[in-house]
């Protein structure tokens, strides 16, 4: 699993960039602050919370994050950040939304090394697989299914590869979305931080 989230920083940068922070409800732990592009765009989202709560409903995706015995949740991802999402952590407290998706990035990895693991006894391994599955027009890696598919009809020789079963290795890691989720939610507190040090 990746602990380099430079990628998802950027791209949250990117996507969000204009956005400001509005509180449009404040009452105690309870919370609605919307933060968008005042010129309209994607990338909007809104923070709710509640006692032991915060939940962010995105454009395209929402999440839920709970924890017990802290009241507000905004503790929690202040005191956990560290100066950057820890979505390691944040994970355990999700209530709601896609947390892990398939990535391609660590199959092409182990396609690679299978391959490099066996090159002494089936020479050209290397070459079969960047040929056949990783630069292949016929076969798409970046989902499961087709992924599946390309190893199931790849042959090189007497060599085969063999899909691990899902407890041997798995090709899951954090989603796109929970990761914007995690940018989105430390960015919406540290908005709202700043605006209240102004008021104060």
């Amino acid at each position: 699993m990746s602990t380099d989230y430079s990628a998802s920083a950027a791209r949250f940068a990117r996507e969000t960039r204009g956005h400001e922070m509005t509180i449009l409800h404040e009452d105690g732990l309870y919370r609605h602050l919307k933060c968008a592009n005042p010129k309209g765009g994607f990338y909007r989202f809104d923070l709710l919370t509640w006692p032991h709560n915060v939940f962010l409903r995105g454009d395209g995706f929402s999440f839920g994050f709970s924890v017990w015995p802290t009241e507000d949740m905004f503790d929690v991802f202040r005191g956990s950040s560290s100066g950057g999402i820890n979505p390691g952590y944040w994970q355990e407290k999700v209530t709601a939304g896609k947390v892990r998706d398939w990535s391609e990035d660590l199959f092409r990895a182990w396609v690679l090394d299978e391959a490099a693991t066996v090159e002494g006894y089936y020479p050209d391994a290397v070459e079969a697989v960047t040929k056949q599955i990783l630069h292949s027009d016929e076969h798409n890696t970046e989902y499961r299914g087709t992924a599946e598919f390309a190893v199931a009809s790849f042959q090189h020789g007497d060599f085969r590869l063999r899909l691990p079963a899902e407890w041997e290795q798995s090709f899951d890691d954090f989603s796109w979305e929970f990761l914007f989720a995690c940018h989105a939610v430390l960015w919406g507190i540290g908005q709202y931080d700043a605006a209240k040090a102004v008021t104060a």
